[in-house]
């Protein structure tokens, strides 16, 4: 028997990152189908109990798994050692919003079906260029924006022959969009500032979100409601509730796993890509009433998003050809790229920072150039 060749290494780790890939776009949509069912077969009435139950469920996993030392932030010295006073802070900010994107997730879910819930969410994209292009001037390059304009055409069209519209579907649906675009600016601002790591930000966000969403249970009267609720005690609803509220924390993982074993660009498109199979299954699996013009709203949809990706993953490989996938799943920081939040490796950015060096150009003032330019 021979030793193994580095070709046989190359194939293992296509296959495990393949796999990782499929693990996570398919918890992903299996999540969306989780809560749906929650709120569809179930009658639950109740977004931000759900909410609430799910921060508290990932707050517990976190600690837990940092117990075991199955995760850890980075530094090593475990969440209660790299406590940051200040980073806590300031991620209260982006928990508020963050707060709001998960309840108004919920609530478009419970009132409008899953492809028209996948549509509607795509408008988190033009919804960044808007941002970016109000606080920052950043325009997009025209491909890009001819994807988005196909989408938003995708998403009127699909609007207009929905069969079962419900206004006040949409508009919380375009508000959870509206949102989940503002979350996206602000993590990736305070994640390139602050360096966190995608667990302890998940913390962060958890303890802040918990208290905010419990107290919007109180708020709207869900409190009362639940008590009322007839399947409360039932087997089947209470297992239905608990994989809802592990889903979460579940999702997190997988996308650490893929970033891992591939490239943060391929979970970034796959976690694109994955609406369009997401929208193809909602549209069997809760018998959906859909005219042709709904649907031909949806291909189109479908369509613009994935020429949204296509053009980001070719762009992103034109500009770097050889991305490194991260060491060690807790290697891994929040990073924004574009309209989506992803994961880079720290030892990667940190070695950006440590490879370049001061150079003395010939008029004399300090300079800093890349150190492998310089030795070319």
């Amino acid at each position: 028997m021979g030793l193994p060749t580095h070709r046989d290494s190359d194939a293992r780790r296509r296959r495990k990152g393949a796999s990782a890939s499929l693990f996570y776009g398919s918890t992903s949509i299996a999540t969306v189908f989780l809560n749906k069912s929650i709120f569809a077969t179930w009658k639950f009435k109740f977004p931000a109990t759900l909410v609430t139950a799910q921060t508290i469920f990932t707050v517990f996993a976190i600690v837990a798994l940092e117990h075991v030392g199955a995760i850890s932030p980075r530094g090593g010295k475990g969440f209660r050692g790299n406590f940051n006073a200040k980073a806590f802070k300031r991620v209260g900010v982006v928990s508020a919003v963050f707060q709001m994107k998960l309840v108004l997730d919920m609530k478009a879910l419970s009132m409008i079906n899953i492809p028209m819930y996948g549509v509607l969410k795509s408008a988190t994209t033009p919804f960044v260029m808007a941002i970016d292009w109000v606080m920052m001037g950043k325009v997009a390059p025209a491909r890009v924006q001819a994807a988005v304009w196909l989408t938003t055409l995708g998403g009127v069209c699909a609007g207009t022959g929905d069969l079962e519209f419900n206004f006040l579907g949409y508009l919380v649906a375009l508000c959870s969009a509206l949102c989940t675009a503002m979350y996206v600016v602000l993590v990736g601002k305070i994640g390139d500032e602050l360096q966190l790591d995608s667990f302890t930000l998940l913390l962060y966000n958890s303890l802040w979100s918990a208290p905010l969403s419990l107290a919007i249970c109180f708020v709207f009267g869900e409190h009362r409601g639940l008590l009322d609720y007839p399947y409360l005690g039932h087997f089947g609803f209470l297992i239905a509730f608990l994989c809802s509220c592990s889903s979460a924390f579940i999702l997190n993982y997988a996308t650490y796993l893929c970033t891992q074993l591939n490239e943060a660009l391929t979970t970034s498109v796959v976690g694109r890509t994955k609406g369009i199979v997401q929208g193809v299954f909602g549209l069997f699996a809760f018998h959906v009433r859909a005219s042709a013009t709904n649907v031909a709203g949806i291909i189109l949809n479908s369509a613009g998003v994935a020429w949204y990706a296509y053009e980001k993953y070719t762009g992103a490989k034109r500009s770097s050809p050889r991305a490194i996938a991260p060491a060690t799943l807790n290697a891994c920081v929040i990073h924004r790229e574009d309209s989506q939040l992803t994961l880079e490796s720290s030892a990667r950015s940190e070695g950006a920072v440590a490879n370049e060096r001061p150079v003395v150009p010939t008029n004399g003032r300090m300079a800093l150039k890349n150190s492998h330019q310089h030795a070319h």
